[in-house]
């Protein structure tokens, strides 16, 4: 594993990282499983302890584990059985030339945020409601297209952010720029806005009445819609 890590991480931490997501899928662990001890990681990835400590601090700080003092580090409660293949995939993507194909970039992005409206229609506040109502109005005046995508993905990393997860936030960032080129080359991304505009509207109203089931089927719906788009292209 030594050799094919070195190739993807720019650095040690990222390199514990990768390693760490990669060991919990293979262990099929779960939300709240405890992780091996520092020491066992330091042996297990051939990096140094101090390696391993800022590797997990990072991981922390992504929101895929959760640190307890003088207990160890357990697998965090994600909200998606299936997010760490998708955390996988996008973190490779990061660290190589090669992208993953529209389809599969759509087919995680259907997946991210259908987990992130559920549970921001659990939990928003008055301010998360405020900011989204701000950037839909402004979605009303847009005419260009590079300003259309670029309040799409303000919206959404508005969602994202709402969860209180920082791993959603980073996944849905990392997902926008690799589509932004084909968002910005899409000749039917302006005629096909008003759509997207009604879709928000929907997804905002369900979250607004805390209609987690009905945020999550608004989010999916309006995802699959580009993805059932490139299905059909091809």
């Amino acid at each position: 594993m030594k050799q094919v890590l070195d190739g993807l991480c720019r650095d040690e931490e990222d390199r514990m990282v990768f390693a760490l997501v990669s060991f919990i899928r293979e262990k099929k662990l779960k939300s709240g499983d405890k992780l091996p001890s520092i020491r066992t990681f330091s042996q297990e990835f051939d990096l140094s302890q101090s390696q391993v400590r800022s590797g997990l601090m990072r991981a922390s700080a992504l929101g895929l584990i959760k640190i307890v003092p003088r207990s160890g580090c357990y697998v965090a409660d994600l909200g998606l059985s299936n997010l760490i293949g998708p955390f996988a995939l996008l973190f490779e993507a990061m660290y190589t030339d090669e992208q993953p194909p529209l389809f599969d970039l759509y087919e995680l992005k259907t997946t991210l945020e259908r987990g992130i409206s559920k549970r921001v229609a659990k939990i928003r506040t008055i301010e998360d409601l405020a900011d989204l109502k701000r950037i839909l109005d402004m979605m009303d005046g847009a005419t260009e297209h590079t300003e259309m995508v670029r309040l799409d993905e303000i919206f959404h990393n508005k969602l994202a952010e709402s969860s209180r997860n920082p791993l959603f936030f980073s996944l849905i960032s990392v997902i926008h720029s690799m589509l932004r080129e084909s968002r910005l080359h899409y000749s039917d991304f302006v005629s096909e806005f008003p759509q997207s505009r009604q879709e928000h509207r929907e997804l905002y109203e369900a979250i607004k009445n805390k209609d987690d089931l009905l945020a999550s089927d608004i989010a999916e719906r309006h995802s699959n819609r580009r993805k059932n788009i490139l299905v059909m292209n091809h």
